[in-house]
């Protein structure tokens, strides 16, 4: 399954109560969904939906052909990752420690000189003994990523990651996810960061949450326009 494609079938979410579905969608390997709506649309919960978090009200979500919510959670963990807007915090583990443990996860070798390779690959590598908890939110971020890009095998689910960055940050965010596109690992990404994602250039493929009263749920197969998102998202289009 390290190619897996992504189906949504007839997906009604636990909330919002009003519905924004169903929803029906295929996404390929080394595809990209970029996920909009208003606050309190249903973005965080479609994306802990489609990880096996949360039981939808009714339809289904299979990955590679496995409905997700009947897989382990090891399973899960080893072809899905999920990058959240703020990192863990409380914690005594090293940068070293983090990507380690998401390489075990995703069943991949974790030895020293593999860890190392993880971190030179994410520009992180002088990190490695540095306390997670001692990082910037920023910082913090970055590390997250890569823990997500050595755990999942398949497919990474971001919920808001730019949330907390600053222009320099929000930019390398998006330009590494149109990197893991690149490298076949399909990217999920809910966000109100519309001139980010217009400016990464990789997204064409966009997700508006809508409820019936609004119009419904809009999926569009376009090069991202933040423009037009706007529009849609004010009632304006």
């Amino acid at each position: 399954m390290s190619e897996a494609q992504l189906v949504m079938r007839d997906l009604e979410l636990v909330y919002p109560t009003a519905g924004v579905g169903p929803l029906n969608l295929e996404l390929s390997p080394g595809g990209n969904l970029v996920i909009l709506g208003r606050n309190g649309a249903g973005k965080s919960t479609l994306l802990r939906s489609l990880a096996g978090l949360l039981t939808p009200r009714s339809g289904q979500v299979s990955l590679g052909g496995h409905e997700v919510g009947a897989m382990s959670p090891g399973r899960r963990a080893e072809h899905m990752a999920f990058v959240a807007s703020t990192p863990p915090r409380g914690s005594a583990l090293t940068v070293g420690d983090v990507v380690g443990l998401a390489l075990e996860a995703g069943s991949k070798s974790a030895g020293p000189s593999d860890v190392a390779a993880a971190l030179e690959m994410a520009d992180i590598a002088d990190w490695i003994d540095v306390q997670l908890d001692t990082l910037s939110d920023g910082m913090a971020q970055r590390v997250m990523m890569a823990r997500a890009f050595n755990q999942a095998g398949s497919m990474v689910l971001l919920d808001e990651p730019t949330a907390f960055l600053d222009v320099v940050g929000r930019r390398e965010v998006m330009h590494d996810l149109g990197k893991w596109c690149a490298s076949g690992k399909s990217v999920v990404l809910a966000t109100h960061d519309l001139e980010a994602v217009e400016q990464a250039g990789w997204a064409n493929r966009w997700l508006v949450l809508r409820t019936p009263e609004q119009g419904g749920s809009l999926l569009l197969d376009e090069a991202f326009n933040a423009q037009k998102a706007r529009s849609i998202l004010t009632g304006e289009a």
